[in-house]
């Protein structure tokens, strides 16, 4: 799982400009929210006055009930671009409900090559209200019911509903229910989904002291003004109001949808840029007269991913003894219980082989480099300690997951002392290393000394991972698994419910012997000319767009380690005398690249005529790790007045004619 970035913004007080904005932003939404994978563009190029009502499309009130509008496209081969009161639609052929009298406004437009082109709004009346369709539940429960109305505001505890303990939290689009089944459909109802990470209240995120958490939405259903929407957001600087309308599309009773019309579904000041669209179809996913939950999609840099916003009723906040015990919806709440062990002391020094397993006197502890920390919670509904699940490289490059470089140089030797109860620490990481002594007591391990497992930070986060006391998450010698953690907050009874865990790795007795080899498919190598100068031949860049031919996250290389490339050059008529050199350049450290690069230690001598070995060797005093760091990796040649084949007609070297043959790329 990718968690969102939070960026702190200025919230604009002009009402007018705000609503501007949002009506900006819901234009947008319809190429990010419900748009096909393909176009339908028609054969015509239209302009607005073509889309016109009778001509391009209908309006019809239905003859029986005038509070239900047919819509209906005339325009056949090109896609429909539906803006109505209840949202945005593709569909040729489509029902809105209107329950209150009122004036309203649908838009038509179509998809064409040239980009959408919409007409004029189409303006018409709906004479009388019809209270009939109003008899989903989903109206009273949202708003209390006709003439009353009902106050959601953010949640802002563990009330046993919902699978949250705070205002937001995060679900994987493509594994909605968090159980494997990689489904994508998220619909109506507590059961059908499950969030991966609820963070309840964090410092960075949302704390519990944010100015929004005294923010609210009010929604009514009013005879005579319709669905009305009252939503305030503090951000601690007066805050903004909004006074706007709301609708609810629930065509589809699996995913009710809810619109917004001068102002725009609650959500922090920080999550702003977060998601293009706080307005238009959003989707409600459980909602009784007690709980809200609307989830958005992250739109931001770092992907796709569903927000849930979450709100309890002003009543049920003030009295929670409202919600039901017998309500099938509601998640009976475990209080927190720590990890359970019968002998830690003998689980921790187990060592699993392949043939047998035996309880050793000694053990030595890793970093998972790939995963080398993570945070752990304590999910009240299913009675389980979660975790985040970061995986790899790519989870560990946001604004709060800074990147930390240097596990491949950590390692913790346990052994026993010959003391009954106690045991010898000797700890080794990049910034050098720690004798102490520990104890266990229980599912804790308690140090004489205060042990640090690793640091990492970046401009907005700080990840600390020290102390004399770490509690045991995890320990498991059939996964090779330890996991450390520290408390990292707790629930409303004072229990802690999270922690920040050191990700460790048994290390086994025995070890595969010899170097790391990098596999390289050589028809993916990348060669060109540079600044009509060098010859590249590039393995990897972070900025370049290509299919490349190795596993950059496998190149990871420790302090002292070496990379080494053998490979072969033909199709070369060199100059006599030539003497080209070749070196390997990269980003890592203070980098390396030509011109420099021919005169480093590192720079051989091309065999023209056979195999070529070169190779950088790590003196940064730290893993360097390609993936993260970033950096590119690229074997450099001197070619400028060297060579006189092959050319092309305007005499500069022709790369294209140039076979190069990689034998081999190891770490070691």
């Amino acid at each position: 799982m990718v968690i969102g970035k939070v960026i702190t913004i200025n919230i604009m007080k002009n009402m007018k400009l705000k609503s501007y904005i949002y009506t900006l932003v819901a234009g947008m939404v319809l190429f990010s929210a419900c748009t096909p994978e393909k176009y339908d563009l028609g054969k015509t190029t239209y302009v607005a006055d073509d889309l016109v009502q009778g001509i391009a499309f209908k309006v019809t009130p239905d003859a029986q009930d005038p509070n239900t509008i047919h819509l209906q496209s005339l325009i056949t081969g090109a896609t429909p671009l539906w803006e109505t009161p209840q949202g945005r639609s593709q569909s040729a052929n489509m029902d809105i409900e209107l329950p209150f009298a009122g004036d309203y406004e649908v838009t038509f437009g179509v998809m064409t090559q040239a980009g959408p082109v919409y007409g004029a709004p189409y303006k018409f009346t709906v004479e009388a209200n019809n209270f009939n369709m109003l008899s989903n539940e989903i109206w009273s429960n949202l708003a209390g019911g006709v003439g009353k109305t009902r106050k959601w505001l953010p949640m802002d505890g563990n009330y046993g509903i919902g699978n949250c303990t705070g205002p937001v939290m995060y679900m994987s689009p493509t594994d909605v229910r968090n159980d494997g089944s990689n489904s994508s459909d998220l619909l109506f109802g507590g059961s059908n989904w499950a969030p991966n990470w609820d963070p309840g209240f964090q410092s960075w995120l949302i704390p519990a002291d944010d100015p929004y958490m005294s923010s609210y939405m009010t929604f009514g259903l009013d005879a005579a003004n319709g669905c009305t929407a009252q939503v305030f957001r503090n951000d601690g600087s007066g805050g903004t109001m909004m006074n706007g309308k709301f609708s609810l599309n629930l065509s589809d009773p699996k995913r009710p949808t809810i619109t917004f019309d001068g102002c725009y579904s609650l959500h922090n000041a920080g999550f702003d840029d977060v998601c293009d669209n706080y307005a238009i179809n959003l989707q409600i996913i459980e909602l009784t007269p007690y709980l809200l939950q609307i989830a958005t999609m992250r739109t931001n840099s770092e992907g796709a991913w569903w927000l849930v916003w979450n709100f309890i009723s002003e009543e049920a906040q003030q009295d929670p003894s409202l919600i039901p015990t017998d309500d099938p919806g509601l998640l009976p709440t475990t209080p927190v219980q720590e990890p359970e062990y019968s002998n830690l002391s003998e689980l921790l020094f187990t060592i699993v082989g392949s043939n047998a397993s035996y309880v050793a006197t000694a053990t030595t502890l890793l970093l998972n480099e790939d995963a080398p920390y993570d945070w752990m919670w304590w999910n009240s509904a299913t009675g389980k300690w979660e975790s985040n699940g970061f995986d790899g490289a790519e989870d560990y490059s946001s604004t709060w997951t800074p990147t930390f470089a240097d596990a491949g140089d950590f390692a913790m030797n346990l052994s026993t002392t010959g003391t009954a109860g106690t045991y010898s620490c000797e700890l080794e990481t990049v910034a050098g290393g720690t004798a102490t002594t520990f104890t266990i007591a229980g599912n804790k391990i308690i140090f004489a000394d205060e042990v640090s497992l690793l640091s990492a930070s970046n401009d907005y986060t700080t990840i600390d991972i020290k102390g004399k006391e770490f509690t045991v998450m995890a320990c498991s010698p059939d996964d090779s698994q330890v996991v450390l953690g520290i408390p990292a907050g707790t629930d409303e009874t004072g229990a802690v419910n999270r922690y920040l865990c050191a990700n460790l790795i048994i290390k086994p007795i025995t070890s595969e012997s010899g170097p790391t080899v990098i596999a390289v498919d050589n028809s993916k190598l990348n060669c060109y000319v540079e600044a009509s100068k060098y010859f590249r031949i590039e393995f990897y860049n972070p900025w370049g767009d290509k299919e490349w031919p190795l596993d950059i996250a496998k190149v990871k290389v420790k302090k002292d380690q070496k990379i080494v490339i053998k490979f072969n050059v033909s199709g070369i008529t060199w100059n006599e005398g030539a003497n080209p050199k070749v070196a390997f350049c990269h980003n890592i450290g203070d980098g390396l690249w030509e011109p420099a690069c021919f005169d480093d230690a590192s720079a051989v001598s091309l065999n023209k005529s056979g195999e070529t070995t070169v190779t950088f060797t790590n003196t940064t005093g730290a893993t360097a790790n390609f993936a993260t760091a970033p950096s590119c990796a690229t074997i450099a040649m001197q070619i400028d007045g060297l060579v006189s084949a092959p050319l092309l007609e305007d005499g500069t070297f022709d790369a294209s004619a140039v076979t190069v043959q990689v034998t081999s790329m190891t770490i070691e």
